[in-house]
């Protein structure tokens, strides 16, 4: 089974934001494997290699530090975290894609649909050895109780994969705490030298290759990554990583009027933040 995209996925439309950058590429994450958790190799459901749908970037300066990785509440919040749009480092609608819209949600229950619903999961730190466990965010739950993420370092660490693994339990715990389980986006932030990157997976647009999915299974990914966008002056070499942040977008909370109308949008939704994939019922 090859991509969910044609292979002639770009970076997509150019998306609003308040930093100049500088071009970024599309193959610099990737998903290789989605199964059935555990992540065990027994349940795989899709096996190939799908490039993020967009990305942006990159940027000068840093994504992370207080306040961008220390987002609290942490349910998606206009201005709470980077992707979220605090201190203006990015626009909150990056993640708009003409072709598959993602509105603004009213998740502090205001009656204003102004919040962006990025997640923030946790960042995993470049040390030494070639493995690297995510440092889990604990708002507004222990995000390490209910999924793990690792990235691997292959040579000078300027390539390698990552793993995203979900409880068997993560819908259960989610529910109780956000009251909701759907997630349309998984987002990578790279920072290397000077600059940062994003680098989207919009399942709204991936999910007419994934059929079959239901509303309750939680399920796991690998993937493989590099720094080939963080290119050192002489734009002949690439630079280590310093760190890689995670996070997720909820679309719950979408008013009714602007959701596509039933069986023209399949959704994978990723059973706490990112990751059991749902498929919208069709009527």
């Amino acid at each position: 089974m090859t991509g969910l995209l044609p292979s002639t996925a770009s970076a997509g439309p150019t998306l609003p934001a308040l930093l100049p950058s500088m071009p970024c590429s599309v193959d610099s994450f990737s998903i290789k494997t989605i199964e059935v958790s555990p992540l065990n190799g027994v349940g795989t459901i899709y096996s190939g290699n799908q490039n993020a749908t967009r990305c942006v970037g990159l940027y000068s300066g840093n994504d992370s530090g207080n306040p961008f990785n220390n987002p609290n509440p942490n349910i998606g919040q206009l201005g709470d975290g980077l992707l979220n749009g605090q201190a203006g480092v990015l626009s909150p609608t990056w993640f708009n894609n003409p072709s598959a819209p993602s509105p603004m949600l009213d998740l502090d229950n205001n009656g204003s649909y102004t919040d962006p619903g990025w997640i923030y999961l946790g960042k995993t730190e470049r040390g030494t050895g070639s493995s690297f466990v995510m440092d889990a965010h604990d708002k507004p739950l222990n995000i390490a109780d209910i999924l793990n993420v690792k990235m691997n370092c292959v040579g000078d660490c300027t390539q390698g994969t990552w793993s995203l693994e979900t409880s068997l339990d993560i819908i259960d715990q989610v529910q109780a705490v956000l009251g909701r389980n759907a997630f349309d986006h998984l987002a990578f932030v790279i920072k290397a030298s000077d600059r940062f990157a994003v680098y989207d997976f919009d399942f709204n647009l991936l999910s007419s290759g994934l059929p079959g999915f239901n509303f309750t299974t939680p399920y796991s990914f690998t993937g493989e990554w590099n720094t080939d966008d963080f290119q050192n002056p002489n734009n002949n070499n690439a630079q280590n990583f310093s760190h890689i942040s995670v996070w997720a977008r909820d679309p719950v909370g979408t008013p009714p009027q602007l959701l596509p109308e039933p069986g023209s949008l399949l959704l994978l939704s990723l059973g706490l933040v990112g990751l059991a994939l749902v498929q919208k019922r069709r009527a």
